[in-house]
């Protein structure tokens, strides 16, 4: 099963399709962010994405082989149409193999078919990402 970037508005939401303990999501994103050393701990990242959720904003998950391996927020500026990626982890057995970047790409793309035309990378690796692969700017 290939790599797909799903959005959610919920920790709750049920992407493990397996059996799984309660509030299982939030467990493997929390330790996810949590063995990071770019990213804030898990509780903090957490905490902020779920203010974010009340705003109507989003955290796409990567799901590999029913397992979130990775995760980036895409919150809305409130002024323009751009959004924000912040908040990019990828599981640790899976760094340094390019899953980064593939998984910005499929959120890229999810986003310009709702109609974004404008990113804003906040982290360093999406930037680096974005830029490598000419993401910035939507060309119509």
């Amino acid at each position: 099963m290939p790599l797909e970037a799903i959005a959610i508005n919920s920790l709750d939401a049920p992407l493990i399709k397996k059996p799984a303990r309660e509030h299982e999501l939030a467990k493997r994103l929390q330790a996810l962010y949590d063995t990071d050393d770019t990213q804030p701990s898990g509780a903090d990242v957490l905490s902020l994405i779920e203010q974010g959720f009340k705003r109507g904003q989003y955290l796409y998950v990567g799901m590999f082989n029913d397992k979130p391996i990775a995760a980036v927020a895409c919150f809305d500026d409130g002024q323009t149409n751009a959004k924000r990626l912040q908040y990019l982890t990828v599981h640790a057995q899976n760094r340094g193999r390019a899953i980064d970047a593939k998984f910005i790409k499929l959120v890229y793309d999810a986003e310009v078919k709702k109609g974004v035309r404008e990113f804003v990378p906040v982290d360093t690796d999406i930037h680096r990402i974005m830029s490598e692969y000419e993401l910035l700017r939507v060309k119509d």
